[in-house]
């Protein structure tokens, strides 16, 4: 779809607009109306005691970051993601964990309890907002079990050479832990391009949808290598094949559930995604393919071009790299001052501005996500908003 010429009817799909100038989606997105639509359709049918097929979220999903649908599950968040990836793989003292200084907290830290087992978490450090492939080059070693990335920073905006980084770590014998969630919905992400092992990604900011749903990836070829520390019977395949096991006289509480688990992603799936989730999920996952991933991310990297120039007449230092190749969509700023910059935060949001203020290892300021939805002309407004903020 052409988002420019059909970008009246798109705006109209984000109720919130009316009234604000978002540009906010790396915190949260605004709610797609159709999500919200779709989630009433699933309340109707609960409270009708109804039955109704669920809409494949998984399907829409996996059309999105062109993999199969056989190597997603459900997840209820990033972290949860993360956590089910930490518990299965099987480290040992001497191993190594390589993850960076802007990685998001929940990217380290669900790495931490590993450290009582002698596994060392090897953290890469920033120079001035810049991590390049070379510097996981020196950190990774025939010793490390696990690289777990951000595809974009949350605070510096800069967006990895995945491929690169995934060559250098199979050639040492590990796997890539791939964070989505500022990739997502903001610019077109290929799993099998990149050759990532493990990916997650949520709804709540760059897909427009309320929390509580995301999708983990789990590349086809590790099904077989890599078995889920939290175990639900659901995923016992054998004992669904024909129905329900508690629907026949025979249902016992190990026989029936002593076989294999799926053969493929969902045997990872914990059970703790609500159906109600799931269809608002489908709903923004077919909302964002029909809008095609190609397309969204010209236009957000065109209005984060649009912002960065702008900023170069603002008494301000951009933390965000000025080559589309090598950042986001989101993009941040420092005037130098904490105070300054809080200053700058109230002042944009009482002209109904909504940006963020945030900072890891040193690197952040005012951090702004121009999506899909916003234009040229909310970018202007925010960068004469500054202008007299500044002045």
């Amino acid at each position: 779809m052409d988002i420019d010429r059909n970008i009246g009817r798109i705006r109209a799909e984000f109720p919130a607009l009316a009234r604000l100038t978002y540009l906010n989606s790396a915190a949260h997105g605004p709610t797609l109306k159709r999500v919200h639509t779709a989630t009433e359709e699933w309340w109707q049918h609960r409270i009708n005691e109804e039955d109704a097929k669920p809409p494949d979220a998984q399907a829409e999903a996996a059309k999105l970051l062109h993999c199969g649908a056989d190597e997603l599950c459900y997840v209820n968040r990033v972290s949860h993601g993360l956590n089910t990836v930490s518990s299965m793989i099987p480290f040992k003292g001497g191993d190594n964990i390589v993850v960076t200084d802007l990685g998001y907290q929940s990217n380290v830290y669900v790495w931490m309890p590993h450290q009582a087992k002698g596994v060392e978490i090897r953290r890469i450090k920033h120079r001035d907002g810049f991590i390049e492939t070379t510097d996981f080059e020196k950190a990774i070693d025939d010793k490390t079990r696990v690289v777990c990335i951000s595809r974009v920073e949350w605070t510096s905006g800069i967006r990895y050479d995945v491929k690169a980084i995934s060559d250098v770590a199979h050639s040492h014998g590990a796997v890539v832990v791939d964070d989505g969630y500022q990739a997502l919905g903001a610019i077109d992400v290929d799993l099998h391009a990149t050759d990532v092992d493990f990916f997650t990604a949520g709804s709540e900011k760059w897909l427009c949808c309320p929390a509580m749903t995301g999708v983990l990836y789990v590349k086809r070829s590790l099904h077989s290598r890599f078995e889920p520390a939290y175990r639900n019977y659901g995923n016992v395949e054998e004992a669904f094949r024909s129905g329900a096991p508690w629907e026949k006289p025979g249902h016992d509480n190990i026989a029936s559930y002593s076989h294999p688990l799926y053969r493929d992603a969902r045997k990872y799936y914990q059970g703790l995604v609500s159906e109600e989730f799931t269809w608002g999920f489908h709903a923004c996952l077919s909302y964002f393919n029909q809008l095609g991933a190609a397309n969204i991310e010209e236009k957000t990297m065109r209005l984060s071009q649009h912002l960065i120039e702008g900023l170069k007449e603002h008494p301000v230092k951009v933390n965000t790299p000025d080559e589309p190749s090598r950042r986001g969509a989101l993009v941040t700023y420092n005037t130098g001052s904490y105070e300054k910059n809080q200053k700058l935060y109230e002042a944009l949001k009482k002209e109904k501005i909504i940006v963020a203020h945030r900072y890891a290892a040193g690197v952040g300021g005012i951090r702004v996500s121009c999506h899909l939805f916003n234009t040229e002309e909310e970018v202007d407004a925010l960068l004469a908003t500054q202008r007299r903020a500044l002045a």
